[in-house]
């Protein structure tokens, strides 16, 4: 029988399983607790989680955004004040659920929290070597604006990529 995949507001219980994602997937761009915690943290952030498994643990004194589960995946993305982008910081799936949707489901969540809180853009920035992440991005309605040659740690180049949104003007 197959778990089901629930989708929710990441949590500081989180912060090892991203650790660890993090170590395995970025190495030395990864963010590390202090990192993910100050991210987290921020009033101004949009942080999604899917797990596996997961439950809402209310009879076990957790609230709904607690994690019960496996960390299947994780966005976070910071918007600055007064500003009317959100940089996505980090994002990954683990691999072994890479082409399941839960990347893209991701992606929507954050970009329908976006859109209720009146944001009109997302930014976020991809090593030009990552060709399967830039595809990813590009078929979810990203394009590119902008290379940084050396912004990464080892002198990769970032492409810098954004997406307009519509902003829901029912609020």
């Amino acid at each position: 029988m197959r778990e089901s995949i629930r989708y929710r507001r990441t949590s500081f219980e989180d912060v090892s399983q991203i650790e660890e994602m993090e170590e395995a997937y970025f190495s030395e761009e990864a963010f590390g607790r202090r990192q993910i915690r100050y991210l987290l943290q921020s009033p101004n952030a949009i942080a999604l989680t899917a797990e596996e498994g997961g439950r809402f643990g209310r009879a076990h004194g957790r609230s709904p955004a607690a994690s019960n589960g496996k960390v299947l995946g994780y966005i976070i993305g910071l918007g600055r004040r007064g500003s009317s982008a959100v940089r996505i910081y980090t994002f990954c799936v683990r691999r072994d659920y890479r082409l399941k949707g839960i990347g893209t489901s991701l992606l929507q969540r954050l970009e329908r929290e976006c859109q209720r809180r009146g944001v009109s853009s997302l930014i976020l920035e991809v090593g030009e070597g990552n060709s399967s992440a830039q595809r990813f991005y590009k078929r979810n309605g990203f394009m590119e604006f902008y290379r940084t040659p050396g912004y990464y740690s080892d002198g990769t180049t970032a492409v810098r990529m954004r997406k307009a949104i519509t902003v829901d003007s029912s609020q």
